[in-house]
């Protein structure tokens, strides 16, 4: 596939994030919830077009593009923000007490904050050509399917992913700016 003229490969980002120490935060569904209702917040504002994403246990991955009025740190800084709140809130709620006290373990900085859900970092790659932008994409697709993990047998089986509407063009869990209308 090739790019069509008038896209801006510096604006379209691979980019990995993890929870805290990798711990398996975001191994059950209520969590997913709470990071795909961010990202289609973020989306709905017009401050993320998202191509591909999947949620793992203690990480998530995923394509997207922003704009120069936001860029990705201030993105990734306001979305780690709001899930780790709804997150911790959602804990509370439950009076999940192990979870928040794993998460209160894992804080550097104990006078500005009680818990932390994300690690402070996280890895963005430019997407710089089309065979990398497919490479990505299978890699995250295929990541529910490696044996470490075994959360499906097929990548369009695991409900938080993007794998299902690639694969077969039915709709998933959120609503995916689709890749191939920007690929030639």
């Amino acid at each position: 596939m090739a790019w069509k003229p008038n896209f801006d490969p510096d604006h379209f980002y691979f980019v990995t994030t993890k929870a805290v120490n990798y711990l398996h935060i975001f191994q059950r569904d209520v969590i997913k919830r709470i990071i795909v209702d961010t990202f289609d917040c973020f989306r709905l504002r017009k401050r993320l077009k998202l191509y591909c994403f999947v949620i793992m246990p203690n990480h998530i991955h995923f394509i997207g593009q922003f704009t120069q009025n936001d860029p990705l740190s201030d993105f990734m800084r306001d979305f780690k923000r709001q899930t780790s709140d709804r997150i911790l809130r959602q804990l509370k709620a439950e009076r999940n007490a192990e979870a928040k006290r794993l998460l209160a373990n894992k804080v550097e900085h104990p006078e500005k904050q009680n818990h932390k859900v994300w690690e402070d970092d996280y890895n963005a790659k430019d997407v710089f050509s089309s065979e990398f932008l497919e490479q990505k994409m299978n890699y995250i697709h295929n990541n529910p399917c490696q044996e470490h993990w075994k959360l499906s047998e097929n990548p369009e089986e695991y409900l938080w992913s993007s794998a299902r509407f690639y694969f077969t063009e039915e709709s998933c869990i959120i609503t995916i700016d689709d890749i191939r209308d920007i690929l030639a």
